[in-house]
């Protein structure tokens, strides 16, 4: 006969507060204690458990925690993989916590919030059993989800720098957007570094502009001569600044493109560790057109063991890529919003791939165009969206059976 210890673990910086249930009575704990969240604070946890498993003959041992991001890693690695606990078997479960605050909710509407309550009800939310799938971990997989999630974080503060420096260009070159395909290049920057102003850009003279993009475009440009009487032509209808507050536009701009410099480089290095790393670990993703491995690795880091979902729809409402139900009576709204939980590192990849799918697979491609034609609001995203659930389908199988992707046609590329 089953003989289950609940335990739940309110996790912080400093402690870890342990709420201890049983089966025979869920209102009065068998055991409350708080240790440090470090390694002699798990290891004493250990020592508690041990004894409580002695005198009670546990045949089962449910720890749960809230995944609060690196203060848990530790403590649901060692309690899964490091510690004897001397039972045979034990599960760890991460909760979202939102899942535990609704449960809460459901049973007081004013509980209160402190840290020995929170670790009761994750204990009683581990009784009341739909438990997520069990913790599990690997080296490789959480090595690269370190990087994967590190380009993630740089490639936000890129954008965010960068739209910082489009309002600040606006000032000083009204109608440059029109001249640069990619303002961000090396040779939109050094434009932007070289000339103080637009009158400045305007009254350049041709042969030294053209031979200004020859050199820092490294000779990439196959008419620099158009380009230079583009950039020209935008200098001379742009709005014109006020000396001084020209000088501030551009000293701000100065920052902002030393700042996106040292990002992209940063990033160019993260990109050569990420596809090193790739290498060592079996998978068939980067078989699909427009899926390199920068969008793999951002995927399988994520996902993880792929046995933890037993169906597409598990990984699509995993990755956030799922829609609500508004339904009462004979109404059915007609529009549904993307739900707001799921991992958002997941789902980035994922569109970011499903874009770039797009382009390069003609069944993808074929299947972007049918949804954005659609008469709906935000129709690119909404497309994007639709495409990228459609994705996980195709992630899921190779995961699943590890095969490889079989195009219809399009071009191969790495993202």
């Amino acid at each position: 006969m089953s003989n289950p210890l609940f335990v739940g673990i309110d996790v912080s910086s400093k402690d870890n507060v342990v709420c201890c249930l049983t089966n025979n009575d869920e209102n009065r704990p068998l055991c409350r204690f708080t240790v440090l969240n470090n390694r002699p604070g798990i290891l004493e946890l250990k020592e508690r458990i041990n004894r409580l498993v002695q005198n009670h003959n546990f045949t089962e041992i449910r720890f749960g925690l809230e995944h609060t991001g690196c203060y848990s890693t530790h403590a649901a690695m060692y309690l899964q993989r490091h510690l004897d606990f001397g039972c045979p078997n034990v599960r760890v479960y991460m909760f979202n916590p939102s899942l535990i605050k609704e449960f809460k909710k459901a049973h007081f509407l004013d509980a209160p919030k402190n840290d020995r309550v929170d670790a009761w009800y994750i204990a009683s939310k581990l009784m009341a059993g739909h438990l997520p799938h069990p913790f599990t971990w690997s080296e490789p997989m959480m090595a690269l989800q370190r990087l994967t999630r590190a380009r993630y974080h740089l490639m936000q503060a890129l954008v965010r720098e960068s739209n910082f420096l489009m309002t600040n260009l606006y000032l000083k070159c009204s109608d440059y957007t029109l001249a640069f395909d990619n303002k961000l290049s090396a040779t939109s920057l050094a434009v932007m570094e070289e000339f103080e102003s637009a009158e400045a850009l305007a009254e350049a003279s041709m042969d030294e502009l053209t031979q200004f993009l020859i050199q820092h475009g490294k000779n990439r440009f196959d008419d620099p001569g158009a380009v230079a009487r583009e950039l020209q032509k935008a200098a001379r209808s742009s709005y014109r600044l006020p000396k001084a507050m020209a000088d501030s536009v551009n000293l701000a701009m100065a920052s902002s493109i030393r700042v996106i410099r040292t990002i992209q480089e940063q990033l160019k290095s993260l990109k050569k560790a990420i596809e090193d790393h790739l290498k060592t670990i079996p998978q068939t993703l980067d078989s699909v057109p427009g899926i390199g491995p920068i969008f793999a690795s951002g995927i399988l880091a994520e996902i993880g063991d792929i046995h933890q979902f037993d169906s597409h729809k598990q990984l699509a409402k995993f990755a956030g890529l799922a829609w609500t139900q508004h339904q009462s009576g004979n109404f059915t709204a007609s529009q549904t919003r993307l739900i707001r939980s799921g991992n958002r590192f997941l789902r980035y990849y994922l569109i970011e791939a499903a874009d770039s799918v797009r382009m390069h697979d003609p069944v993808f491609a074929e299947y972007y165009a049918m949804k954005k034609a659609e008469p709906k609001q935000f129709a690119h995203k909404r497309a994007l969206a639709l495409t990228a659930r459609k994705l996980v389908r195709l992630v899921f199988c190779l995961l699943k059976t590890n095969q490889l992707y079989q195009p219809k046609g399009g071009n191969r590329h790495d993202s």
